[in-house]
């Protein structure tokens, strides 16, 4: 990879194969839902872009994403665009502070950060209510497949 700097060094903490694994939380009118599948970071041409594809179950349904992750120089923000196999896509931007990932968009948000020397991915995914509040959504942890 060619170094760009701190921002594209923090994105290179991602890089690799990742199993995947976590609970959707239940509420009063569904059951919690596990999470099990695969993540993997890679490297576009040039190293300023990352592809990050993921492929799991959510319960019994099959969901894969493909996303590209970029730093806004201008911003001073990371970008995230993904497309999944269910027909959504979506925006979203990161900030690093303190070591802490925090993933914004318009009706989610992520908070968390890498442990155990990079080798454990993990956090909680928060989802905005129909009242405008945050509620926790998800648990969610990668943990870094070392047999690659």
């Amino acid at each position: 990879m060619n170094v760009k700097g701190i921002e594209y060094e923090q994105l290179n903490r991602f890089v690799g194969l990742w199993n995947t694994t976590g609970k959707i939380i239940a509420t009063s009118m569904t059951p919690s839902v596990d999470i099990n599948g695969i993540d993997r970071y890679e490297w576009l041409p040039g190293g300023y872009f990352l592809l990050h594809e993921a492929d799991v179950y959510i319960g019994k349904e099959k969901s894969q994403t493909h996303e590209i992750i970029g730093y806004d120089r201008v911003k001073e923000i990371y970008t995230m665009q993904h497309y999944n196999s269910l027909g959504d896509s979506g925006f979203m931007t990161a900030t690093l502070i303190n070591n802490i990932w925090m993933f914004t968009g318009e009706t989610l948000r992520f908070n968390g950060g890498f442990s155990a020397n990079d080798t454990i991915f993990s956090g909680i995914w928060e989802q905005k209510n129909e009242t405008g509040n945050w509620v926790h959504l998800m648990d969610i942890k990668l943990a870094r497949n070392q047999s690659v």
